[in-house]
């Protein structure tokens, strides 16, 4: 688990969204399960809600996805990891100290960034500018969704049609359960 993912690259998973192919195949090409602390799983999880807030997604939808991020906390496609939070609010402190007024760094990309320095990860998945300016002045590999998308060939034309991801991450629990 070498790789950590922002929340905005953990909702494509569940929900088609512009990058959905992309992180999908970013996700299956590494083929290991995906840490996640609390902080993410409730940004996760609140984000889905926020869909059917603004009628993106009905009750049902939202049961079934929810259900879906508890099958892969279930079968270890997903794994709750500890963290440190007073490091890393402490971390996040020191990095947007040096960071935010060249960046513009906000503070959740900042606690973002410095939960993976804490776990040892050498990658951060993002396609917020700011979190992965960050993430390289940290000395991590800022993995930029959007060029992995643009080099894949996908169109920039934003998040379109929100609908239940059919992606390979989800589809192996599928066949596998």
């Amino acid at each position: 688990m070498d790789a950590y993912y922002d929340t905005g690259t953990l909702v494509p998973l569940y929900i088609e969204e512009a990058y959905s192919s992309t992180i999908n195949a970013w996700v299956a090409g590494r083929a290991e399960p995906i840490p996640l602390n609390q902080f993410q799983r409730l940004e996760l999880e609140n984000a889905m809600r926020q869909k059917m807030f603004r009628g993106e997604v009905d009750g049902e939808r939202l049961t079934r996805i929810l259900a879906d991020v508890g099958e892969d906390l279930k079968r270890g496609r997903l794994v709750l990891r500890p963290a440190n939070w007073i490091k890393a609010l402490d971390q996040a402190r020191t990095i947007g100290e040096r960071l935010t007024a060249k960046t513009g760094c906000r503070t959740l990309d900042l606690i973002h960034v410095a939960i993976a320095i804490q776990w040892g990860c050498s990658v951060l998945v993002s396609a917020d500018e700011r979190q992965l300016a960050a993430a390289k002045a940290q000395g991590l590999r800022a993995v930029d969704v959007r060029d992995l998308h643009r080099r894949r060939g996908g169109d920039q034309t934003g998040p379109g049609v929100v609908r239940e991801s059919p992606s390979r991450y989800r589809a192996t629990r599928r066949v596998q359960g």
